[in-house]
């Protein structure tokens, strides 16, 4: 018995293995020709809502017999919000994405999507069947008036997010129409979340992450929320392919004004995906690739059922996420205060809007070794020094250098025309006293300066010298 028991053990922990060592033919095909249906443009996460808006009409004038194109209303600030719809099957999918304006990964999917059903809606097979089983309910853009100012909130400064029980806006008064005229049987709610979370326990960052969303305090099952959870395993066995180690789990406390959990309670099998951080990808081009896979693949399972396959509890094998990621972090430094001298380490994000301005904060110092980062540099000892500032005339780049090599970074801003490479130029007449919140300073070893931190990027200064 105990012989028989062991092996029914061993089978079952084989499952998820076998499970996971084939993609389907329509998964391969969206990830390997992603490059042949990503429309054109779009290669910033923001979004113009016009740009969408054109975007839109181009796709689905040129075969109005395939889409139906709906005007749902209009936000705050009269931007029409449409819907896009498709296929002819029984079963309803609603999927939104940018409730949130600076949340734009999945929109730039979603226009993929379309093009990429526009293009094989009668050829191929795949999409054949998967348009005859399902009607799928495209919401790009929820939030406009968010997208075009860049912002978390609409244009009343609400989080659509926490209005599902008030629907003080009209974008809210929107959502819960359709999903209550559609009675859609699988909600997918899109987001983007902060490329700082990282896998628990882990330096991976959470690249993607998924959630069943909970519909009470209690976190109860429900026949719904459990195929979301076997949906979502199924997403995950891809991933680990895809991405291997890259996926966390959202946490599931309820939070009571929050659409993905109402839309579970109001029997909507919900699934949150959020798209985080990839490293060498600002603008998240690689999680707009992997958003279309995941979308397109999740139809394709709901459309077989192929996620029935897997037992709830594969769901709780996602490990959780984090929040242990800076965006750099700059590690056994010694830095002098009161004339003692202490071992530290600084991490360093961007402002999250700011990924690419420059703009970035000391969030933490001290001992950071249970943090990762995109970027880490060891200081191996060397002393954090002040930045000077120079006050004579900055002519060009030879003198820069020389300037950089005895620990200069500031400079007296002059109309001599010469543009700076590395320091920067200033009408203050001394060097700032939060230089180092600012990330500009130097590491010096030696009596000899090494590395020059400039508000976030790490400069080798025997590089720069040869």
């Amino acid at each position: 018995m105990r012989y028989v028991l062991i092996l029914w053990v061993y089978f079952f922990a084989q499952i998820p293995i076998a499970y996971a060592q084939s993609l389907t033919s329509f998964t391969k095909e969206l990830y390997d020709t992603h490059s042949r249906y990503k429309v054109d443009g779009f290669d910033t996460q923001r979004v113009d809502p016009n740009e969408l808006q054109l975007a839109i009409n181009q796709l689905t004038v040129t075969n109005s017999g395939l889409f139906e194109v709906n005007l749902l209303g209009y936000s705050v600030l009269d931007r029409p919000i449409q819907m896009i719809s498709i296929g002819q099957g029984p079963v309803d999918v609603l999927m939104w994405s940018q409730m949130h304006g600076n949340e734009s990964t999945a929109t730039r999917s979603i226009l993929d999507l379309l093009n990429f059903f526009e293009r094989n809606y009668n050829t191929n097979k795949n999409v054949v069947d998967l348009l005859k089983n399902l009607r799928i309910h495209f919401i790009p853009m929820l939030n406009p008036d968010g997208a075009f100012l860049w912002t978390r909130e609409n244009a009343l400064g609400i989080d659509l997010n926490r209005d599902a029980l008030r629907l003080i806006a009209p974008e809210s008064q929107i959502l819960k129409r359709v999903r209550d005229s559609l009675e859609a049987d699988y909600g997918f709610n899109l987001h983007d979340q902060s490329r700082h979370y990282n896998v628990y326990r882990s330096d991976k960052t959470a690249s993607i992450s998924f959630l069943a969303t909970a519909f009470d305090y209690e976190k109860s099952r429900s026949a719904g929320r459990d195929e979301a959870m076997q949906l979502i395993s199924y997403l995950y066995e891809i991933n680990q392919q895809l991405i291997p180690n890259h996926t966390g789990r959202y946490n599931d406390d309820f939070e009571p004004r929050a659409f993905g959990d109402n839309i579970q309670k109001w029997g909507t099998k919900l699934i949150l995906i959020e798209t985080g951080g990839f490293k060498e990808d600002p603008e998240k081009q690689k999680g707009r690739m992997l958003n279309a896979v995941l979308i397109g693949s999740a139809l394709e399972a709901i459309a077989k059922r192929n996620h029935l396959r897997l037992p709830v509890e594969y769901y709780y094998r996602i490990p959780e996420n984090d929040r242990k990621l800076f965006d750099l972090k700059i590690s056994n430094l010694l830095k002098r205060v009161n004339g003692k001298q202490y071992i530290v380490d600084l991490g360093y994000n961007y402002e999250d809007n700011e990924l690419l301005s420059g703009t970035i904060v000391l969030e933490d110092q001290g001992d950071l070794s249970t943090y990762s980062a995109y970027r880490v540099l060891d200081g191996a000892n060397a002393m954090l020094t002040a930045p000077k500032y120079y006050s004579g005339k900055l002519s060009n780049y030879t003198q820069e250098l020389d300037l950089i090599n005895q620990g200069y970074l500031y400079y007296k801003k002059s109309r001599n025309g010469y543009q700076s490479k590395f320091m920067i130029e200033t009408r203050e007449t001394d060097i700032p006293e939060d230089y180092i919140e600012r990330g500009q300073f130097f590491l010096q070893r030696d009596s000899k300066y090494i590395f020059v931190i400039l508000e976030g990027e790490v400069i080798d200064i025997e590089l720069i010298n040869n």
